[in-house]
């Protein structure tokens, strides 16, 4: 094991602002599926999760194959507002510069996520983050969060410790897959689950503003 640090980041939620564009996305889809669409507060819910994971836990009474309906429709609609040039999914106010900072000060980077592995690529690409992480785990090859798959697979490509690692995410399936990887587990506090709940799932800290991230990361490995 090397001595370096890894710094493993969740994006929906984290660095990007795309909570509108995924509910929009999955109310399209349980549409074009003949479901009634679920509460925005429940759709807020599951993001961070993969999107199979989601749609069930979104759509337990729905069969198969009304969830493959969904899985479809919800990708078909994903590409569409990619491709679009007014996509509105942004990243947060200073998150670029908090993922440079980070870069800079020498730490390995790695992405965990729910998205699928073309929605990572675009996100690198659009926001001038290509090759920037070490490691990059989605749930193309890995379980959904909470299982510490996409953590332990990052820890094997890096050979990085557990104990030198560090999970940055704003959901309680972040803190509870740092914990599972047993792996420092921090969370933030502009995402998609409210800070008392990040806590309850045993967050070593929460981050209040994206600029403070460095700063709590160095504290945090003591």
């Amino acid at each position: 094991m090397s001595d370096l640090t890894l710094v493993i980041l969740d994006l929906d939620g984290t660095l990007v602002d795309s909570r509108q564009v995924i509910i929009d996305a999955m109310q399209i889809a349980a549409k074009e599926a003949g479901l009634p669409h679920p509460p925005d507060e429940d759709i807020s819910r599951i993001i961070g999760l993969s999107l199979g994971q989601a749609i069930a836990d979104l759509f337990p009474d729905a069969n198969a194959d009304a969830h493959a309906d969904i899985f479809a429709a919800y990708r078909v609609e994903a590409l569409r507002v990619r491709a679009d040039p007014a996509n509105p999914e942004t990243l947060f106010d200073g998150a670029y510069e908090a993922v440079r900072t980070l870069r800079e000060a020498g730490y390995l980077l790695g992405i965990a996520t729910g998205k699928a592995r073309p929605g990572v690529d675009h996100f690198c690409t659009r926001y001038d983050m290509e090759g920037w992480f070490d490691t990059i785990q989605t749930p193309d090859t890995n379980p959904s969060k909470p299982h510490p798959g996409m953590i332990e697979s990052a820890l094997a490509e890096t050979g990085v410790s557990v104990s030198r690692t560090v999970m940055i995410g704003d959901t309680v399936f972040d803190i509870e897959m740092a914990r599972n990887a047993g792996v420092f587990g921090i969370g933030v506090a502009w995402g998609n689950h409210p800070v008392y709940e990040l806590e309850r799932a045993g967050s070593h800290h929460i981050v209040e503003a994206i600029e403070d991230l460095s700063q709590v990361i160095a504290n945090v490995l003591g």
